[in-house]
């Protein structure tokens, strides 16, 4: 469970005028929660915003410089002067690039295309790079998905006389470049209904505008970068994702057929997610590793075995991308002990690849729930380099603005970041930073939130109600998917399945009802769903189809319960790691044990030998409980457990002895005892103990015991290391013996405990 995760329910409009609606649209009031969720609170706007039209397009000449860039587009379309469209190596970027390209080339123009490389010309405007390709003969350069704070290169351009057209989508600085024209939807001289277009987007209105429509051509490619790059999928965007991909599924163009292909991605299957999840990842890996270029040529290409060459080329190039991001992780994930006082968790290593820092920094903060910034060294230039993400409600560029003058490079927004800096300014500015972070959150510990949609219960939930909210899609920023909380669900069968064994699924059951659920990446979920607790879970609902059968899963994201969790950590061995949790109880029984390992508790966490009859007192709510031994009675435990019930688990009950497997010596082997002891008159037990394990067949520690229960029975007496028998003494039963007794618990206790089941161990908790 994400134990600093909030979960928040959307407050929905009235019940009378969601009644009236579902009445009025014949919908489910689920259905119109969600609508009123994102706004729609009328009939019109649910029934416009349910099927998007060709309306939604803007004119694209609302946009400022868009009549004068048309008119220098086709000037040097006529005159036939080279114009290179200059692009990006993301998702957004390609597909801008593409759009740009083949707008012009379809209007007759003579244009090429230039993607950076992000380790050699870096992102944006390079004046290097804009000095060949007018060396080369460039008259005109466009730029798609950048260019809007590239000013020197631009600058240089001018000096060359060659025009620089910008079109872009990203913040635009206090003075903007000396471009010729600037195609942006937040131009600050504009007045654009839609800001949010994705630079995909802006390419297409651009070509919108020369071609005198809306080219239908360019729609799945405008999709693939708006939806990419994670900009709002409302308004504008939300037409361009929804047609494009209507139009994907019959697309014509090769290279994009045969990346699906490869990728194993039916056109039938393609939405949002898979475009997303699946389509968008190996495209970036491309530029993140190399040369994006070729992905450009992909999707314009119209040669078979070049297509098949290229696609290939991608879905390599994400196979790396996921390995080094995986090693890479590891080893952050390995520097984070060093750091988890910080405020801003900065993580850097020489090796590590820059393509994917900002992949890794991601990871990092989903597992700390800080932000991150992830560096690399590049000897050459003794700089680090490196990407910053962030988490809601802490605004990433506002805090590195503070300490930008530590910087030699940095951008962003307020999730994200790119930054440079020299190696030896590390230290000040990592010192600086954490300093204005703990500022700006104060005393409060930024926590998750999760923004729950609407509460389900197992009655309403059917495939014809996920058809339904299917209207909605296609989702993303700012339209969101719809998170349900399923309440009072109990687990069935939990089990880890994937090639890595990474995932989770289990089964809820409630009411005797059932659903599947499924949660990727979080294997550690079993230790906590295998006590079958009563928990609410907060997940997406979904169709999962198989072999032409169709049924609910959810795809789970977090849980919650009130219940006291029970974690299984039953172990024959006790080693160092067991005692390193800050969050820990530690409870101890055997003065043996605790001896032994109370050196090694973390300093943070707190622990406690348990005495006979001693009162137990209160922990932090937040703290866990790790039972490290056994008692030698179940009513210890017990009292231990139903005291802390409102605490999560840990049980490891180490057991020193094992006298469950030793079991009680028979009464036969008592009578030879007695009668050897007799034979002997006098035991030296310095002397005599080893002659005694032979004569029993018994280990040490069983014969001390048997003469511990002789002792109190007084069969034999005691003196100076020595034993003598007792003539004639009185006749007493052995299994009276506060030894024997204790024993017989302590077998008990272990049965119960150690070598119980993990049911039958949850079992006696409830009889507890």
């Amino acid at each position: 469970m994400l134990s600093e995760t909030i979960w928040r329910d959307t407050v929905n409009g009235d019940e009378e005028t969601i009644n009236q609606l579902a009445d009025e649209l014949n919908h489910s009031r689920s259905f119109i929660r969600l609508c009123m969720n994102r706004g729609l609170i009328s009939k019109e706007e649910i029934s416009r915003f349910k099927e998007p039209s060709i309306d939604w397009f803007h004119d694209p000449f609302e946009m400022v410089d868009m009549t004068k860039t048309v008119e220098r587009i086709q000037a040097a379309i006529m005159n036939n002067q080279k114009i290179t469209v200059y692009g990006d190596y993301d998702a957004d970027g390609v597909t801008s690039t593409v759009i740009m390209y083949e707008a012009i080339e379809l209007l007759g123009g003579q244009v090429n295309y230039f993607i950076p490389n992000r380790f050699i010309e870096g992102y944006g405007p390079n004046v290097e790079a804009f000095e060949q390709l007018i060396e080369n003969g460039t008259e005109l350069i466009i730029t798609v998905d950048n260019g809007i704070a590239g000013h020197e290169a631009i600058s240089r351009a001018n000096e060359l006389g060659v025009d620089v057209i910008v079109t872009d989508h990203h913040e635009c600085p206090k003075e903007l470049p000396k471009a010729y024209s600037i195609i942006h939807p937040k131009h600050p001289a504009g007045t654009y209904p839609f800001k949010e277009l994705a630079g995909a987007g802006v390419s297409l209105k651009v070509a919108q505008a020369l071609m005198g429509e809306i080219p239908e051509e360019f729609l799945e490619l405008a999709m693939i970068g708006t939806i990419a790059d994670v900009v709002s999928l409302t308004d504008e965007n939300r037409a361009i994702a929804y047609f494009g991909l209507k139009l994907i599924k019959r697309t014509q163009r090769l290279g994009l057929l045969t990346l699906l292909s490869k990728a194993e991605i039916t056109l039938s299957e393609i939405d949002e997610e898979v475009i997303g999840f699946k389509l968008a990842p190996p495209i970036n890996a491309v530029g993140r590793l190399g040369d994006a270029s070729d992905v450009v040529e992909l999707l314009n290409t119209f040669d078979d075995e070049r297509a098949k060459i290229l696609s290939q080329m991608v879905l390599d190039k994400n196979t790396e991308r996921k390995q080094i991001v995986e090693k890479i992780t590891k080893e952050a994930f390995q520097q984070l002990n060093d750091h988890k006082d910080d405020a801003v968790i900065v993580l850097k290593d020489a090796d590590w690849h820059q393509g994917v820092l900002g992949i890794v920094a991601s990871k990092v903060v989903e597992k700390t729930n800080k932000p991150t910034l992830i560096l690399s060294l590049d000897q050459a230039e003794s700089k680090l380099k490196g990407s910053g993400r962030s988490i809601e409600g802490f605004n990433l560029f506002a805090c590195m603005e503070k300490v930008s003058h530590h910087l030699t490079g940095f951008g962003g927004h307020e999730m994200a970041c790119g930054l440079s800096l020299d190696l030896d300014k590390l230290g000040i500015f990592n010192e600086e930073l954490n300093a204005i972070a703990q500022t700006m959150t104060g005393d409060s510990t930024l926590k998750r939130e999760l923004i729950i949609d609407s509460t389900a219960d197992f009655d309403e939930l059917s495939i014809e109600m996920i058809e339904e909210l299917n209207q909605l899609r296609p989702f993303g920023q700012d339209n969101k998917k719809p998170l349900f909380k399923l309440p009072a669900v109990v687990p069935q069968d939990p089990k880890v399945i994937g090639a890595n064994k990474d995932h989770f699924k289990t089964t809820l059951s409630k009411d005797d009802k059932m659903i599947d659920l499924i949660a990727f990446g979080a294997s550690h979920w079993q230790e906590v769903f295998k006590s079958h607790p009563t928990l609410d879970v907060a997940g997406y609902i979904a169709i999962n189809e198989w072999n032409g059968n169709r049924k609910l899963q959810v795809q789970a994201i977090d849980y919650r319960t009130d219940q006291s969790i029970v974690i299984d950590k039953r172990q024959m061995k006790l080693n160092k790691a067991v005692f390193k949790d800050p969050q820990a109880h530690y409870i101890f029984f055997q003065k043996s044990v605790y001896s032994k390992w109370n050196d090694e508790i973390n300093s943070e966490a707190t622990h406690r030998l348990m005495a006979k009859g001693e009162e137990l007192t209160p922990i932090s709510p937040d703290k866990k409980v790790y039972i490290v031994d056994i008692p030698d009675d179940m009513a210890d435990f017990k009292s231990v457990y139903s005291y802390y019930e409102t605490h999560s688990f840990f049980f490891y009950f180490y057991s020193p002895n094992d006298y469950y497997f030793k079991g009680m010596p028979k009464h036969s082997q008592f009578s030879t005892l007695y009668k050897w002891l007799h034979h002997k008159k006098e035991i030296k037990l310095e002397t005599d103990t080893n002659e005694l394990i032979r004569e029993l067949k018994v280990d040490k520690e069983v014969a001390k015991f048997m003469l511990m229960v002789f002792l109190e029975n007084e069969f034999v007496t005691m003196e100076d290391g020595k034993l003598s028998v007792v003539s004639n003494p009185s006749k007493k039963r052995l299994e009276d013996t506060k030894t024997y007794k204790r024993r017989l618990n302590q077998i008990k206790v272990e049965e119960k405990l150690v070598y119980s089941s993990f049911n039958e161990l949850l079992t006696n908790l409830k009889e507890s």
